[in-house]
């Protein structure tokens, strides 16, 4: 009789546990199927309201400047926004980085009320009672890049009666690695899919501390009463018990780096995870009684999402609680039926985020991602194990940030390959080389060293001069490679041209570096600054210029350097074609107000799709010259076949019987300096005639000819 009852009992749990992570899951599934069909309202009204833009940083003196300058480029009226940045218990350059890219800036001090919910609320008292009088007050986050368009989408719901708005929160992916897409797809998940689902179903969504705006009304009514360490979810719910539903806006973006991994990404999961269980624990049963006693049956969708657990965890909890029921059955300790549910659940998981990244247009690289997806939910668990601890939702911890490296930190001996100094570095390595260079003095010349490069010098003494005094020069072709092993001084890795230019790119983007792009012909260099800046927001393209067809000496030359002194670059590259564009950039390293040029070769081509790169595998076994040989073979291949003869005769035997050696390092891979402290040194140093610094924003200037 006491087994019977046991085995009821179990049955009982089982289904029930089972029934409650189907329903969950499904519900998951249901919002990724209705965001198939989510079409963004047009919205298309004039600018009324007074928006006063608030950021508050706490030591981002390394991204504020970027975040600051991607709102004055905003397309909403100048008249109509203020942008104020709360410096919020600093102890580095916030302050002076942010008043220096034009933010009006307000400075707290109290250590004993540390946090963003804390910064929030005592700057929106202060912004509320300012004379300016602002109709509505949006928020974004330090270390954020705003889109042209965030504020006039806003505003735009504002206009149609909407009194608090939420804009699309996406990851700004800063680099190419499957950990980093991982997080980006769980970005679009969660803040695109999951909220143009809702939409959809006309639920309400949930603000997530970035990119959101409040009217005046509510702000006075519902001042700011979150501080735990999830206090956009936790305001979010205060908000829904108070009758106000907040409206997601999709053609209103922000971007914003995610800690991809190590101690940053620990720190964001502990803060996140424990806030929300707080405002769990605090708010559910809150909702629910409150829907029962107004009959706002809409706060119910509220309750109902914030118990669906994140999805981490509920893959965790369908997986144990399968694999659980699945053996009491196998003992027969309970029915097969309770392992339905468990296996409705399993299957409603994956089709949520195969369906859910279609919907959110998820690019390739987040579905490859997905292999990397169960050592995200190991990760996991250890955030959930150190939460048994204690919540500690109040707590405030700041999300870890790279720190700036000092100047003399770095010491990399080159070796010799064929006659040809090279850096021994990996593409993160030489990225950081660069964007570490100083703003005073000659420009650092990067060279992207290849067979030609090799061949090219061994013929002509004055390009083999260049490569050495070049600042950086890395090994661009695979046969640069194979040679530093034959010698016996291998080298990390091929850093090709063409990797090293995206990768540089989105290091400028987060430095708030201007780049200015020289070379290629029909327009190639023009559709290629408008690409880099899609694929990276808050990159400045300030100036693009294609010369006529000539050798360099034949050039208006002088033309050249008033373009791109007038464009205040700091970043050149020069797709001119080996050697003419090394050649180019040592005759004018004196000239050239810099900070770094770069010989691109045929990258420009690459990225504005006039040209295709070879296959993944082709790269990886050394044969993208093969690649490119069939689709150009009657410029390329009799190139190919005196090079591959200078490599089999004269290069190869050479390399067998060197020694290694070491070249002096180069001047600049011995320096580091401020990013950030040095774009501004940079942006005061190159000023208008009339004396004004201008921002440097992601719209600001166009890609087009100056």
């Amino acid at each position: 009789m006491i087994q019977e009852g046991m085995g009821a009992l179990i049955t009982l749990l089982a289904g029930a546990a089972g029934l409650t992570a189907a329903g969950a899951s499904l519900y998951l599934l249901a919002l990724s199927v209705a965001a198939l069909r989510h079409r963004p309202a047009a919205l298309d009204t004039p600018a009324r309201h007074r928006i006063t833009v608030l950021v508050p940083a706490h030591d981002e003196e390394t991204l504020v400047g970027r975040c600051v300058r991607s709102l004055r480029a905003q397309t909403y009226p100048v008249d109509r926004r203020r942008i104020v940045v709360v410096a919020d218990n600093c102890t580095d350059r916030t302050a002076e980085v942010a008043a220096a890219a034009g933010a009006e800036v307000l400075v707290r001090q109290d250590p004993a009320a540390r946090g963003k919910g804390q910064a929030l609320r005592w700057a929106m008292d202060r912004l509320l009672a300012d004379p300016w009088g602002a109709d509505a007050v949006a928020v974004v986050d330090a270390d954020s890049v705003a889109d042209p368009e965030l504020l006039s989408a806003l505003e735009a719901h504002l206009a149609a009666g909407a009194e608090v708005v939420q804009a699309e929160y996406l990851a700004l992916i800063e680099d190419a690695t499957p950990r980093s897409a991982l997080r980006g797809a769980a970005f679009l998940l969660f803040h695109r899919t999951r909220f143009a689902g809702r939409a959809v179903l006309g639920m309400a969504c949930n603000l997530v501390g970035n990119g959101m705006v409040f009217s005046r009304r509510v702000l006075d009514e519902h001042p700011w009463e979150a501080f735990t360490g999830a206090e956009d979810l936790e305001h979010s719910m205060d908000l829904r018990l108070a009758g106000v539903r907040p409206v997601f806006a999709p053609s209103a973006r922000v971007f914003a780096p995610v800690a991809a991994g190590g101690r940053g990404a620990r720190t964001q999961r502990l803060r996140w995870e424990g806030g929300r269980f707080h405002v769990v624990r605090t708010r559910l049963a809150r909702l629910v009684i409150s829907a029962a006693r107004t009959r706002d049956w809409s706060r119910l969708d509220a309750a109902l999402d914030l118990a669906v657990p994140p999805l981490g965890l509920l893959v965790l909890l369908v997986g144990v609680g399968t694999l659980l029921t699945g053996l009491l059955v196998a003992v027969g300790a309970t029915p097969g039926w309770a392992l339905a549910p468990w296996l409705a659940a399993a299957a409603a998981i994956p089709a949520y985020v195969l369906i859910g990244l279609r919907a959110a247009r998820a690019p390739a690289s987040a579905y490859r991602a997905l292999l990397r997806a169960p050592l995200f939910v190991l990760a996991k668990v250890g955030t959930y194990l150190h939460l048994t601890r204690g919540l500690h939702a109040d707590r405030w911890e700041r999300t870890e940030r790279p720190e700036p490296e000092h100047r003399g930190s770095r010491e990399t001996g080159r070796v010799e390959i064929a006659g040809v100094p090279i850096d021994p570095v990996d593409l993160d390595t030489a990225v950081r080389i660069a964007m570490s260079r100083p703003r005073s003095g000659p420009p650092l010349q990067i060279c992207t060293v290849n067979l030609q490069f090799l061949v090219t010098a061994r013929r002509d003494a004055a390009v083999l001069g260049i490569l050495r005094r070049g600042g950086l020069n890395v090994a661009d072709g695979a046969p640069v490679t194979w040679l530093g092993r034959l010698q016996g001084t291998p080298l990390p890795e091929r850093v090709a041209g063409a990797d090293m230019v995206p990768r540089l790119m989105s290091a400028a983007a987060r430095a708030g570096a201007r780049v200015f792009l020289l070379g290629a012909e029909g327009g190639a260099a023009a559709e290629a600054g408008r690409r880099l800046q899609a694929q990276h927001p808050g990159l400045v393209v300030c100036g693009v210029y294609e010369p006529p067809v000539a050798g360099h000496g034949a050039m208006d030359n002088a033309e050249i350097l008033r373009l791109v002194a007038g464009a205040r670059a700091d970043i050149l590259l020069v797709a001119f074609g080996h050697p003419k564009q090394e050649r180019w950039i040592d005759l004018h390293r004196e000239l050239l107000p810099v900070s770094i040029a770069m010989g691109v070769g045929c990258c420009l081509d690459l990225i504005a799709g006039r040209r295709s790169r070879a296959p993944r595998w082709m790269q990886r076994s050394g044969l993208e010259w093969l690649h490119r040989a069939l689709h150009e073979p009657r410029r390329l291949l009799p190139r190919y076949l005196r090079d591959a003869a200078w490599l089999s005769l004269v290069l190869a035997p050479s390399a067998l019987m060197a020694r290694p050696r070491r070249a002096a390092p180069a001047a600049a891979v011995a320096e580091e300096v401020d990013l950030v402290g040095a774009a501004q040194d940079r942006c005061t140093r190159l000023r208008r005639p009339d004396g004004e610094t201008p921002a440097m924003s992601p719209a600001a200037e166009p890609p087009g000819r100056p």
